[in-house]
Parts: structure tokens; sequence; C-alpha cells
């Protein structure tokens, strides 16, 4: 058991070092603001605050857990012996940085909540983070700093008995449309007919056609194929659908169509069924409630995951209402322009409400990257080295290494070929 003394105990202070200490380095941690207390205490402990009390190990505290609201934070990154790192402190402090402080301004995603500008959907860009703009999106800095500072711990107490994480492999995959040709309906069949000719798209044309007289299997559709992975590969695959309306914005297959609604009972009994949430409903509650159902009363099971279409997160909002339908993961933390680390972490870590000063039950899983930002349409190539770099990081910390894919991506014989490798090279 980790102790540690500090002078206020607030929620933010709480919920960082339970996710850094207990999630990430295998300890159970409580806290106390008595000097007695902690004095008599004979295991393991630590003194967050600005002053050290004795010989135990000691980390000046920033101001920022002892805080409320979103204020301007002045930021300045350095370099912590190849690492970069921001909040510096003094020389007392074990390490010279307040890494608590810093992971729980990147895992609550602080910077989101500040004035930025958004992009041409309404979305946060990874542009405006500090993790593109200084150089370390493709880092997950809150494990690294963890890793870095269990060891220090470690030379100090080598009695210490930690709880090892786990190396995990997770794919997720969206499916906005269903079908690329068939069960569209007889206008829109006919609006795409009318595309190809004007276009001269002349090779998509004789596809649809081969598809829609039953010549050729659907280019989206690579469902059975996909259990027969799932049936050889101990990784559960995690299938989102997207239940909304349609609209320019949204060209999904009708909910009510009984070759779709049969797709999904399919899967269900094979993978992990989610929903792929429509744009309007991760900024409508009653939208969002009525896909919700829609799920649930076609899967016959309770709605536990979900992923924002194009990652469409509008802090605090969306995860609010979220957690107002029971929901209780989400995979949309990743940029849906920049492969990377959104909240520098290849850990799952639960959501902060910042607004309420909350720590919630929302687990958020965070994929590093998305298929079409490693994969060359043109060349029909996907970088390997990029995709090894990331892989080979997450595995040294034990992390979680989740991949999303859509069923389009997989109507790509390349892209087919790295996901059955995934899977089977990691079982």
């Amino acid at each position: 058991m980790l102790l540690v003394y500090t002078h206020k105990i607030t929620p933010r202070l709480s919920y960082i070092f339970k996710h850094c200490c207990t999630r990430l380095m295998g300890i159970e941690v409580s806290f106390t603001t008595k000097i007695e207390t902690f004095v008599a205490h004979e295991g393991l402990k630590i003194s967050y605050t600005s002053k050290q009390l004795g010989e135990e190990i000691h980390i000046k505290s920033a101001s920022l857990l002892f805080e409320q609201g979103v204020n301007t934070v002045d930021i300045h990154m350095t370099d912590w012996d190849g690492i970069p790192a921001f909040f510096q402190t003094s020389e007392q402090s074990i390490i010279p940085y307040d890494i608590f402080a810093a992971s729980f301004y990147l895992l609550s995603r602080y910077e989101e909540y500040l004035p930025h500008m958004k992009d041409e959907q309404g979305r946060f860009p990874a542009k405006e983070s500090m993790a593109f703009q200084k150089g370390f999106l493709a880092l997950p800095l809150v494990d690294l700093w963890i890793a870095r500072f269990k060891k220090i711990i470690t030379q100090k107490n080598t009695a210490i008995h930690y709880k090892e994480k786990e190396y995990k492999v997770s794919i997720a995959v969206e499916v906005q449309r269903a079908f690329a040709y068939r069960k569209i309906g007889f206008l829109r069949t006919l609006g795409g007919y009318g595309r190809d000719l004007m276009k001269f798209h002349f090779k998509q044309l004789f596809l649809r056609t081969q598809v829609l007289i039953g010549f050729r299997k659907d280019p989206f559709n690579s469902y059975s194929w996909l259990i027969q992975i799932q049936k050889r590969t101990q990784h559960k695959l995690q299938l989102f659908f997207a239940l909304g309306d349609y609209s320019s914005d949204n060209r999904v297959i009708k909910h009510s169509k009984t070759d779709l609604q049969s797709l999904l009972k399919m899967i269900a009994d094979y993978s992990d069924l989610g929903l792929l949430v429509s744009k309007d409903a991760t900024r409508s509650a009653t939208t969002l409630k009525k896909e919700r159902k829609r799920m649930e009363t076609i899967s016959l099971r309770s709605l536990k995951a979900v992923k924002m279409i194009h990652n469409s997160i509008e802090l605090p909002s969306t995860y609010q209402n979220i957690l107002e339908e029971e929901v209780t993961t989400d995979y949309s933390m990743s940029y849906p322009d920049q492969a990377g680390f959104r909240a520098s972490t290849c850990s799952p870590f639960l959501f902060y409400d910042l607004n309420n000063e909350i720590q919630t039950p929302l687990l958020l899983c965070a994929p590093c990257f998305h298929i079409d930002q490693v994969y060359n349409t043109n060349k029909r190539t996907i970088d390997t080295l990029l995709i090894n770099t990331y892989k080979e990081t997450i595995q040294k910390l034990n992390g979680l290494y989740l991949i999303t894919f859509s069923n389009e991506s997989l109507s790509h014989k390349v892209v087919r070929n790295f996901f059955k490798e995934t899977l089977t090279h990691e079982s």
C-alpha cells in the first residue's frame, strides 16, 4: 500500500494518483493530510506537497491538482533525459517535474476546454494540440513518465511488489454503411448509376451491376470473413454499426432493413457489438437515446460500447450524454487526421469531467491510429515502419495496442492481410 501525504485531498489528486499508481504501476494507494499518520506508516510513502517532511520520497507539487475550473496554464516544455516533460519543480523533489499534474492535464484533455480553433466539422484538430505542436503526439508520455518514476522508486525501495499490467491487442471496426451497393434503396441506386455515368466511372458502374445481379459479393461485406477470423483468435473484435437517420453526412443503410438487423444479430453472437454514434447524436441527447434504443432492440443486448463517427467529440457534453445512457466504454479518443496518442497514453483511462470536477465510470480506450492514416490507397502499401514503431513502444509499456479499421478499408486486400496478421501473430 502506498500512502500519499498532501496538504489537500482533491478529486483531481485522487483521480490521477489512482490511475498512475494503481492502474499503471499496480500499487494500491491511499491519502492522508495528517503528518502523524504519514510518519507512522511503515510501507511505501510519498509526500506530494510544497516541502519535504523528512526522508520520504518527495514530489514537489504544482498547483493544478488543487485548483477548480479551467484556467489558462503556462506550459514550458523541457527535456527529462530524453523524454519531453513540463511542470518543472525543484531539485528537492525526487524527480524534477510534477508528472502527476502533467498527466492530469493530458488525460483530462484540459486543453480541449480552453479556447481553440475547430476544424470544418467542429472538432478539436490535432494541429491545435500541444502534443502536435511540441512534437510528442507519437509518444504515450503519461505511460513513459510513470515507467521511469516506477524505476526511480524501486531503486529507493527494492521490497516494493507491483501487479504488472499486460500488453493487449484490440481491433475496432467502424461500419458506417453496411453495404456499398446492396440494400441502399431504389432511388439511391439510381442516383449511384447516374453519378458513375456522369463521372465516367465505368469500372465502378460495372462492379455495381455485378453486385446487384448477384455475380459478385458486395465490397463492404466482409462480415463472414471477420467471424472466421474471430473464431481463430483470442482477441475479441469490437464492431461499431451506425444506426442514425440518413442524411447527406450520414449515408447509412436504414436500420429497419431486415438484412441489416439479421447481420447485427449474427455479429453479436461472435464479437462485441457497439454503436457508431452519428454526428447529430454526439450533440443531441435525444438523438443519442434514439440510436441506443435501436441498437438494443435489434441486438437484444444492453449497449456497453460506443465510438463517435469521425471522432466527433465535444467535451464534456458528448461524454456526459454517453454516461446518461449508461454506456461504459468509448473508443473515440483519437484524431481523425493524425496517427498518435490524443491523450498521450496507450492505457485505457476513466473520463474526468472538468466541468463538474468528478471522476466518471466511462472508460476511454484510445486507438493509436486508424488504418486510413497508414494505408496509401494509390500505392496500395501500408507504412509498416510507423506501425512497428507504435507497436514496439506500446509493448514495452504493457499498454493497449488498439487499431481502428472500417468495413470499407477491409475491401482492400493489403488491409485485410494486415488485419489478419495483426490478430493471428498476437494470438
